[in-house]
């Protein structure tokens, strides 16, 4: 079987119009179903890689996950403590987050009781929902004069480490790529904050990316709980 297409590498092309590419990827991953036989289960492809091999990339995962978690948190307290103080931007930060209309898992309890396949389908789908974000945020930052190149470099750091994980579970957990592109087609899952982060209103672009930072903080925490339990199962420890 031919390798599922990647989202994230259609970046080079689509980056623009990221977003209206979802249907055209979600048409070219259905014609891997003509291939061949889908299996039902969608755990990790352990037929081209070793258990030890496997183990070993999870472990390269975790460590990706978590810094990716890491920096983005601290990218959310310089913003707070140098732009948001006295403003009113986390009032309807939770709330507006772009990927609230997945309703996965936020406590470990909760996330321990899916299984390999909806794991893996949730940290895929968080990702993808983050690829047209992550990608202006890089482009609109550069065009910030009032902010440091601090968060233009943390931000381009955050955009290659989703790249890496989204290409780690595409490559080890193919045959979730079509439900899960089907799933956020179905959701109609949009992010529509450009208009606000190219805003020549400070105080709107400031608001934007208050939620961003706040809202990728949270999502990373998801991404890093997720892979952590995959790879603790991979050693049968979970």
């Amino acid at each position: 079987m031919a390798p599922a297409p990647s989202f994230r590498g259609h970046q080079s092309t689509y980056n623009p119009v990221r977003g209206s590419c979802l249907l055209l990827l979600l048409v070219m991953s259905n014609l891997l179903l003509c291939q061949g036989n889908p299996c039902p289960s969608c755990g990790p492809d352990v037929y081209a890689t070793s258990l030890k091999s496997l183990t070993d990339l999870f472990l390269d995962a975790v460590w990706l996950s978590h810094d990716f978690h890491n920096l983005s948190t601290i990218m959310f307290k310089k913003f707070d403590e140098k732009y948001a103080q006295g403003k009113l931007y986390h009032i309807n930060a939770t709330n507006s987050c772009h990927t609230n209309f997945l309703h996965s898992p936020e406590e470990r309890e909760k996330a321990l009781q899916e299984n390999n396949e909806d794991l893996s389908k949730w940290t895929l789908v968080l990702l993808y929902c983050w690829n047209n974000p992550l990608y202006h945020l890089v482009t609109e930052l550069q065009s910030m004069k009032e902010l440091s190149e601090t968060f233009l470099s943390s931000a381009k750091k955050m955009e290659t480490m989703s790249d890496k994980l989204q290409a780690f579970i595409e490559s080890h957990f193919s045959k979730i790529i079509v439900p899960v592109l089907q799933m956020m087609h179905d959701a109609d899952s949009t992010w529509s904050g450009l208009p606000s982060l190219m805003s020549s209103d400070e105080d709107r672009r400031h608001s934007e990316l208050y939620k961003l930072f706040h809202c990728l903080g949270r999502d990373s925490l998801k991404l890093d709980m997720y892979i952590k339990i995959l790879e603790c199962r991979t050693r049968k420890m979970c």
